[in-house]
């Protein structure tokens, strides 16, 4: 057990024990906070006429009674009078005072204060005199502000206007811009060396996952407020604050009660008042510095849900056909055996939490019996073998629904059994989810049947899905309901029965935008992670990682809308980033295939790397073909050899106008080529000169940059998708009526290219896909 012990009352624990069992002594406990709605600040200097190479001090004060517990805010000065020098150290004092001093050649100074017994006097900064009349250009604006309490609370401060003098300022001493580890050393603490991962019991506020609650995991926060550590960037262990979790454990504020974040709450922890943004703050820090020194905390210190001390263990195996409404809970993991239909009118139900497995194919296993795992068969079913070599697949009928509604804290996971003797899975090791509609299509035969309670008419296009057994999907209602899925990741899936029978990740078919599909992630498919089938649902908020295929795939009529979409290719088994297809046979066929696609990051390769499958290791990042008229808006495509490719006379159709394909607002960069030269580029797009390059300029609003404006777009394990604050990334504007999409349904704030906001200056916010995805080390190991 690792512990501490400071002088003060702020931090003064003699240990701080596992979670699980940590008393508090009563004498430890800090004032608690006074009512106040404001509090005001005065910025003091020790010398207003100091001669030019003195020394001088700069503080805050506060100036009221409120039990001020943190400030964030920027110190400003002019360079051309001050030069700054660092910090002092009080050893008096356990305040900690945190500066990024990154744009103090221009006269800005990033800075936190927090102080669990109390803000008086903020210690020293030092600077260096290099001209008179400094004291004019000194100012402070404050960013936040809060109170110490049960639970602490944002209050609004101000600063006093001019500057005083207060000459019992420290002036003298070693002075330094302390780092984390610094100001652990000065309060008298250590950083953990044996950092945990996200693992059974963990709690809010456990940011470094050591299984207890120090000081050092408040400082990793503030560090992230000024900017001097990275949110996302080597919290694997790889950067210098180790193994770290800042955007779930250490993201509490606001506490959005009644509960912790499982389901059934209505926001989890750390979503903001707009039930979508998370943003790492000094609110974070300074509650999880006071539940430490004993003002208990609503959040801080709890089990965060999904994280229970142990997890479930008990299977249950699924055989056949779901015809009644059935609900799987998370105290269980639900084997899958053969194929598994929702049919008959019934809704299967998925708690939060809950993982599904399905077993791989192979003639001669049998269905349940002395497995590894020794599955029980259900009550009057005979043991018997596993006659198809294809394993399991999940499918919901045209007359089925699925309502699985996972949370950011607790996403349904569906993956394969890892049999006794495997090192890993692989992919393709199971058959993956499909969904069949009664939505429009444009392939097959005009017979669809009027389903009860779903398609009131038939007589519309219907044809057969892909897979083992013939099932059919389309019809005439593209308001169909076929359920709801959310924070669902689906790994490893995918079958190959021939070069045109395959199955996806996730596959919808004809599926009607009645449906809800967001928060969904797709790795290691053995085929494509998501294929739309024609149909009309929309869809956002998609993570596809490391499959083989295409990842983002539509054909047949597709006419959805699809917002928020990552693209991250296995550099050594992945096809293209989204193949976009009409109707093979028939090019033209009706409707055609022209959904309006939004906010995409598509990232294949380091150009450097040429291993793995000949023609299939991350070759072209958009293929247009065959018909499709896609509208893409506000794409980020980068790390291709090629970036474009566009086939066949019939996609080019009324190109670059409402009727017809268009590519805008969008940034291609670090591409080998912006064409891909096939031979079979059509004129009607390309123009004069019949490249994809003509194309890609026609619009005259993409830009071609010579580096990418993302964060960390290639690390597998941590990637950061967002752009870099500044940069062209963050300022591309829609149009005022962003494709004709539905009120409600597209986020029309998403001024910027690419799927993720940008970066905050001092990169704290937490990007949408951060905490409830998994990255990988490789394909076959998340």
């Amino acid at each position: 057990m690792k512990g501490f012990t400071l002088r003060g009352a702020v931090f003064g624990m003699a240990s701080l024990g596992l979670l699980a069992a940590c008393e508090r002594s009563e004498t430890l406990t800090a004032p608690a906070a006074r009512a106040s709605s404001s509090a005001t600040l005065a910025l003091e200097v020790s010398d207003i006429n100091a001669v030019a190479g003195a020394r001088i001090a700069v503080s805050l004060s506060n100036e009221t009674s409120a039990n001020l517990g943190g400030v964030q805010g920027t110190l400003r000065f002019n360079p051309s009078q001050l030069r700054y020098v660092g910090q002092l150290r009080d050893g008096s004092s356990d305040e900690i005072l945190m500066v990024n001093d990154r744009e103090a050649s221009r006269g800005a100074l990033t800075l936190v204060v927090a102080d669990g017994t109390g803000i008086q006097h903020s210690q020293p900064i030092l600077f260096e005199v290099a001209g008179a009349g400094y004291a004019a250009g000194l100012d402070f604006d404050v960013t936040d502000a809060m109170l110490n309490g049960s639970p602490v609370a944002r209050v609004a401060a101000l600063v006093r206007g001019g500057v005083r003098e207060n000459r019992a300022l420290v002036t003298t001493g070693a002075a330094s811009t302390l780092s984390l580890d610094e100001w652990l050393a000065a309060l008298g603490g250590q950083v953990s060396q044996d950092p945990g991962e996200i693992r059974p019991g963990l709690r809010f506020g456990d940011v470094n996952l050591n299984g207890l609650l120090q000081l050092d995991d408040a400082l990793f926060v503030i560090n992230v407020v000024v900017g001097n550590a990275e949110l996302i960037i080597g919290t694997d262990g790889t950067g210098p604050n180790g193994d770290v979790d800042g955007v779930v454990a250490a993201n509490v504020q606001p506490f959005n009660q009644p509960g912790v974040g499982a389901a059934g709450d209505p926001l989890a922890p750390g979503i903001e008042t707009d039930g979508v943004s998370r943003e790492i703050g000094l609110d974070d820090a300074l509650a999880i510095v006071n539940e430490f020194v004993g003002n208990d905390q609503p959040v801080v210190g709890e089990i965060i849900p999904g994280r229970p001390l142990s997890p479930a263990s008990n299977r249950v195996v699924v055989i056949g056909n779901i015809t009644t409404n059935t609900t799987w809970t998370n105290g269980n993991i639900y084997e899958l055996r053969d194929e598994v239909v929702v049919t008959g009118g019934a809704t299967l139900t998925i708690e939060a939490g809950t993982r599904i497995e399905g077993i791989r194919g192979g003639v001669g296993q049998q269905i349940c019996g002395p497995l590894p795992f020794t599955p029980q068969c259900p009550a009057g079913q005979p043991t018997t073998q596993f006659a198809s070599t294809d394993g399991s697949a999940f499918y919901v009928a045209r007359d089925g629904r699925i309502n699985a509604v996972g949370t950011p804290l607790q996403p349904i996971v569906w993956t394969c059994t890892q049999l006794a003797g495997e090192s890993a899975r692989s992919k393709g090791c199971w058959g993956g989810i499909s969904i069949l509609g009664n939505a429009s299509n444009n392939r097959g035969t005009s017979d669809s049947p009027i389903v009860t309670g779903r398609a009131t008419v038939g007589g519309c296009v219907q044809t057969v899905a892909e897979g083992r057994t013939a099932r059919l999907y389309g019809g005439c209602n593209d308001d169909d309901n076929s359920g709801i899925m959310q924070y669902n990741i689906i790994d490893y899936a995918g079958f190959r029965f021939t070069a045109t029978n395959e199955l996806n990740g996730l596959a919808l078919y004809g599926v009607g935008r009645g449906t809800t599909i967001d928060h969904i992630q797709v790795h290691a498919g053995l085929d494509d992670g998501i294929e739309f089938f024609g149909g009309t649902v929309n869809a956002r908020y998609l993570y596809l990682t490391a499959n083989s295929d295409d990842s983002f795939d539509f054909t047949e009529s597709f006419t959805g809308n699809v917002q928020f979409v990552i693209v991250q290719h296995d550099p050594r088994d992945s096809d293209s980033g989204l193949e976009m297809d009409n109707n093979g046979p028939d090019n033209n066929a009706l409707p055609r295939s022209a959904p309006k696609l939004y906010n995409f990051t598509v990232v294949g390769k380091d150009l450097a790397s040429t291993g793995g499958t000949v023609g299939n290791n991350s070759i072209r990042g958009l293929h247009v073909r065959v018909g499709a008229q896609p509208k893409m808006f506000n794409f980020i495509v980068q790390n291709f050899p090629f970036a474009l490719d566009i086939d066949n006379d019939a996609t080019c159709t009324g190109f670059n106008t409402a009727a017809g394909m268009e590519i805008a607002h969008s940034i291609f960069t670090q591409v080998g080529r912006l064409d891909e030269p096939d031979g079979s580029d059509p004129v009607g797009c390309a123009g004069v000169g019949g490249t994809e390059v003509n194309a890609l300029q026609a619009a005259g609003t993409n830009l071609f940059p010579a580096t990418s404006p993302l964060l960390s777009p290639l690390n597998v394990i941590v990637p950061d998708f967002r752009p870099t604050f500044g940069t062209a990334g963050g300022t591309f504007a829609p149009p005022a009526n962003p494709l004709g999409a539905p009120a409600g349904f597209l986020d029309v704030t998403a001024t910027y290219s690419g799927a993720v906001s940008p970066a905050s200056p001092s990169r704290n916010n937490v990007p949408w896909y951060s905490g409830w995805t998994h990255g990988w080390a490789s394909a076959v190991t998340p």
